[in-house]
């Protein structure tokens, strides 16, 4: 690998819910729009920030749902029914899981305790993808003696 390599993300939803996404990402996981992007004058989606991940959302080309031989990308036609689980890091889980309903999103797992020791939770937003959540740890210091 080199330097040159970044990653992003393509997040699909059901076509013409494009701004609905994005209000959602913004509320409740504080994601910013970068900006909107169209195609003859249609909204198509938006490039946004999760933090320092890009992350672009975008309506589900409605020609290929129509012809599913052409191949996705499809958005989730029901709740987790996705081949990926986005996992944001957080500082507060409790807050974060309250932003995240009461910005339109579905409790899947309530906040426990994982294998690794790590509090997580899980829910579904409101087009179908599934969002771990996973509470950054306190930095621990070690002193010199």
């Amino acid at each position: 690998m080199t330097d040159d390599i970044s990653f992003e993300i393509s997040l699909f939803v059901e076509h013409g819910r494009e701004q609905e996404a994005v209000d959602f990402y913004s509320s409740a996981f504080g994601a910013i729009v970068v900006e909107p992007y169209s195609l003859d004058g249609v909204l198509m989606g938006f490039a946004m920030r999760f933090g320092a991940m890009p992350v672009a959302v975008a309506g589900s080309n409605p020609r290929r749902e129509e012809n599913p031989s052409y191949g996705g990308p499809f958005f989730p036609k029901a709740a987790g029914s996705v081949s990926a689980i986005f996992t944001l890091i957080v500082g507060d889980i409790e807050c974060a899981m309250q932003r995240a309903i009461e910005a339109g999103a579905v409790t899947r797992d309530v906040v426990q305790v994982d294998v690794l020791g790590r509090r997580v939770a899980s829910i579904f937003d409101p087009f179908g993808h599934i969002w771990a959540l996973v509470e950054r740890r306190a930095e621990t210091v070690t002193l010199a003696a």
